[in-house]
């Protein structure tokens, strides 16, 4: 299937165009808001990924179980793996502001080969990667109660959860140095 002519032909190029870091930044960074101002506001977490379940979907995942990173738990076993379906006003806000990116981003995976969708699968989660860091240093997380120690990562269904956080850790170490 030919590459739709008016889409960017890689992520890079596609990020840029739409935006997706900043546009996911603002929406996870009102989600916290909405959160800590919703029935959950009183709920402690010990956790949160970007839950890439179904490329190019995300999911906003939280737990409330310290205890599970210990077990090796990850998503979709935690407490609250979809949470934008928990809290409608955090789902609205994503259908919102997502659906644009999401629909443009579905287009450019149809019509990407084998090893181009590869090359726009590791972009998009290392944009996710670089969006969480954002989330991280501007203390966005602080709009929750939160248990200590607070983890986040950036996954997938049946992800190395280690190569996952090795991952945001490279991610981290060359945005902060």
């Amino acid at each position: 299937m030919p590459q739709t002519p008016d889409l960017p032909p890689d992520w890079h190029a596609f990020e840029t165009a739409y935006d997706v870091e900043a546009t996911w930044y603002r929406l996870a960074n009102a989600s916290l808001a909405l959160l800590g101002a919703s029935a959950f506001k009183d709920q402690a977490f010990s956790a949160f990924a970007f839950n890439a379940v179904s490329f190019p979907s995300i999911s906003l995942s939280f737990d409330t179980d310290p205890g599970n990173r210990a077990r090796d738990y990850y998503p979709p076993d935690w407490s609250n793996e979809c949470m934008e379906a928990d809290v409608p006003e955090i789902g609205q806000l994503w259908e919102e502001g997502y659906a644009r990116i999401e629909d443009a981003l579905s287009e450019l995976i149809d019509a990407a080969d084998d090893e181009l969708l590869c090359a726009i699968e590791e972009g998009y989660l290392h944009s996710l990667r670089k969006t969480m860091v954002r989330l991280e240093t501007r203390h966005a997380f602080e709009q929750i109660k939160t248990c200590a120690p607070f983890w986040t990562v950036v996954t997938q269904i049946d992800a190395d959860t280690d190569e996952e956080e090795r991952l945001l850790d490279q991610v981290r170490q060359g945005l902060l140095a």
